[in-house]
């Protein structure tokens, strides 16, 4: 029936399953578990630990001082066996949750905050997650890269990975009417996020390959609250996918 984008579910399977129908195609572009709402505290983490003691740790990030909260992160992250075992169990659960919720075929990449074993062991055969590729969807060729690089705001969550290895797979990836990523391009009026008061530096790898291939469009999300949701470089449109937890609603691709 139709070919719907959604990105930073967050946790809000309900409204996922709401939003999609047996004949869609659900392309889906990270970060699915709801590991700490910064706005109501809500998540994974304050089900494990304190409120108090991630309030503190994000604190620090609101300061602009994104060294000592990822040790205050790891500090409370690493506290236990015990507790570090709770999250894991927490994390499962939710993405069964997630795989439960979809009835449609789905292809999906994983953001900075997910588990990618975890997604392939639970999803099975339930989902395709690509991590670097180029798959076929209703005869366009669609580009999706999975992760986010490192950078000044990440605290080493499984689906972060190094600067040169994101470049290497952005160079790697053949060209495509579609580019899916979680991680935005470096335009900054995309990557600052305005709630948060900070520049989410983007990607200079994915401008150039939109340069290179001009794919008609390139969908990511991981900036909740953008400057602005889209912009054009050249040929092709840089559209932010949005805040799924927060909108509850799916981008309908238009071919």
């Amino acid at each position: 029936m139709a070919v719907k984008v959604i990105s930073d579910i967050h946790g809000e399977y309900g409204a996922l399953a709401a939003q999609l129908e047996p004949g869609d195609t659900a392309v889906l572009l990270g970060d699915y578990v709801n590991l700490i709402d910064f706005q109501t505290l809500e998540g994974i983490l304050s089900d494990v630990y304190s409120k108090e003691q991630v309030a503190q740790a994000l604190e620090l990030f609101a300061r602009g001082d994104p060294h000592e909260a990822r040790r205050r992160v790891r500090e409370v992250v690493g506290s236990s066996s015990e507790q570090s075992a709770r999250i894991g169990e927490l994390v499962a659960e939710s993405y069964r949750r997630l795989f439960e919720s979809i009835p449609c075929r789905c292809l999906m990449i994983y953001g900075n905050t997910d588990n990618p074993w975890l997604i392939r062991e639970i999803g099975g055969g339930r989902a395709e997650m690509v991590e670097a590729g180029v798959v076929e969807i209703e005869g366009q060729r669609f580009a999706m890269l999975s992760g986010s690089p490192h950078g000044p705001w990440t605290v080493g969550l499984p689906g972060e990975i190094e600067p040169a290895e994101y470049e290497r797979r952005v160079a790697e990836l053949e060209p495509a009417e579609v580019l899916c990523t979680h991680y935005p391009p470096a335009v900054p009026e995309l990557t600052w996020d305005e709630l948060a008061a900070r520049d989410e530096v983007g990607s200079e790898a994915l401008l150039e390959y939109i340069d290179r291939y001009e794919p008609s469009v390139h969908y990511f999300g991981h900036v909740h609250h953008p400057r602005t949701a889209t912009a054009v470089r050249g040929r092709t449109r840089l559209i932010n996918a949005g805040f799924f937890r927060e909108h509850g609603t799916a981008l309908l691709h238009d071919k």
